[in-house]
């Protein structure tokens, strides 16, 4: 059972990944936000498993906010998505082609076994 938190740009991809997570067995989501700084403070408040980001080629502000939420909570797992390839960025350091709700739900899943 893992916990995912989604930050995102486009509120419609937001809430299509939503409704896909919570379809999956063990997967809760505990919040999704506009990317930004008020969002940080929802994230640390729910302290999530994973923190999955909408981000375009180029964006720096995900960076930003990840690496400040990593330097706090260094057991969490983040997920950069990039739509306009859907590939998944694991901040872990491993990276994988996401073509579908299953790819990214096993992703994260081998993600979360390797740390254990």
């Amino acid at each position: 059972m893992w916990t995912a938190f989604i930050l995102y740009n486009h509120s419609l991809f937001a809430r299509g990944l939503e409704k896909l997570l919570q379809r999956q067995d063990g997967v809760t989501v505990s919040g999704v936000e506009k990317t930004g700084r008020e969002a940080f403070a929802h994230i640390k408040m729910v302290n999530p498993d994973v923190i999955i980001v909408e981000a375009e080629q180029g964006e720096s502000e995900p960076e930003k906010l990840l690496s400040r939420f990593l330097q706090e909570q260094p057991q969490a797992r983040m997920v950069r998505l990039n739509l306009e390839d859907n590939s998944a960025i694991f901040y872990s350091g491993s990276r994988c082609t996401a073509n579908s709700i299953e790819d990214l739900i096993q992703s994260v899943l081998s993600s979360l076994m390797a740390e254990r």
